[in-house]
């Protein structure tokens, strides 16, 4: 036998061989198989023993995860937010309105007449009638209107307390008064003209230091003694009924707002002060209030006193340490944020307006004016 024969030989009975390895797991035993005659064979290679291949581990079935239904949360009924009630409209602030004019009677035929926020006197006689500053057109016919409840004699006088454009107007609701002021005032009136300010009266009569006008029997003083408030300052006074008039040199325990002291000779101011308290007065009247105590005329001399006496004693002692007056300019700088009088700290304008009357007074005092 050729050898490709015994090699084909050899495989078939290893194939064979398998196949009955196979068998024998699952079926039973079988009948021997006849066998066949012997053959004479060649030594060969011991054939190749097939390992047996174990059955394939079946895959596990699948289980399905259970499907859990998911759980709704109750989701409580929207409450409706209920919509704010609108509000009601901002209540608007009550319209200014000015205070009703009044006619305050001082003495026998003697007047204060206070309206539109200021004030004047109103001397009636018989055959004249005197008063101070109308101010405006609007003021001064309501002055015209309240002298006519009383009598029927027209205004024949208007004593003007001072040039400030602001006191002076309204003249012509009096077209037959007599404009009489202070010989200073006319200065001023031509500059107003020319810058074509304010309504500007005619005057027909002026005066240097005194006047002194009759209205019947009642004698009323015109006194000029320096400048105070402006160039032209002018102190009504009546002896016997013990009345004085001034304009715009104090306020009941204030200060006069920084914004109208620029002009202001707080030093020729001090000094009318403290002339006139040394006056019999039962009234005094101030361009700008209702009342006519003379307590705030003396509250304001010992106002005035204290300011001058405290910026005084700083420029002395600057001028001293400095070997002379300029020494003390740097004040000017520096003693309006430093100098305070605590006793007047309660004073309507004091915390705004103070530093500028303790500039003024220390310019009034270093230049007179």
């Amino acid at each position: 036998m050729n050898g490709k024969l015994k090699l084909a030989l050899a495989g078939c009975c290893a194939v064979l061989l398998a196949l009955a390895l196979a068998a024998c797991t699952t079926q039973p035993e079988p009948a021997a198989a006849p066998t066949a005659a012997p053959a004479t064979a060649l030594p060969t290679e011991p054939p190749a023993t097939a390992t047996p291949v174990p059955p394939p581990t079946p895959a596990p079935t699948a289980t399905a995860a259970p499907t859990i239904a998911p759980t709704a949360t109750p989701v409580p009924p929207p409450t409706a937010t209920p919509a704010p009630e609108p509000e009601p409209p901002a209540e608007e602030p009550p319209a200014f309105q000015m205070p009703p004019p009044t006619m305050t009677r001082l003495a026998d035929g003697v007047y204060h007449y206070f309206g539109f926020f200021g004030s004047s006197l109103v001397v009636i006689a018989d055959d004249a009638v005197l008063t101070t500053d109308v101010y405006n057109f609007p003021r001064a016919q309501s002055l015209k209107e309240e002298i006519a409840k009383i009598t029927d004699t027209p205004v024949s006088i208007i004593a003007l307390t001072h040039e400030h454009y602001d006191h002076v107007g309204g003249t012509g609701v009096f077209p037959d008064a007599t404009i009489v002021c202070q010989q200073n005032c006319q200065q001023a009136f031509d500059l107003f003209m020319v810058a074509e300010v304010g309504d500007v009266p005619e005057v027909d009569e002026t005066f240097d230091t005194y006047q002194e006008i009759m209205v019947g029997d009642k004698v009323v003083e015109l006194h000029y003694m320096g400048p105070g408030d402006g160039e032209a300052t002018t102190v009504v006074y009546m002896p016997e009924e013990q009345i004085v008039v001034t304009s715009d040199m104090y306020e009941p325990r204030a200060l006069t707002h920084k914004n109208w002291v620029h002009d202001k000779n707080f030093v020729g101011t001090r000094y009318i002060l403290n002339t006139i308290s040394e006056w019999d007065l039962k009234h005094a009247i101030n361009a700008h209030s209702l009342g006519t105590d003379p307590v705030d005329l003396y509250e304001n001399v010992d106002y005035y006193n204290d300011l001058y006496d405290a910026v005084s004693a700083a420029v002395v002692e600057a001028a001293t340490q400095a070997g002379g007056a300029f020494g003390a300019y740097p004040l000017y700088d520096t003693l309006p944020q430093t100098l305070e009088l605590e006793q007047y700290q309660d004073w309507t304008n004091y915390d705004t307006s103070f530093p500028s009357h303790v500039e003024r007074m220390l310019l009034s005092i270093y230049h007179g004016d």
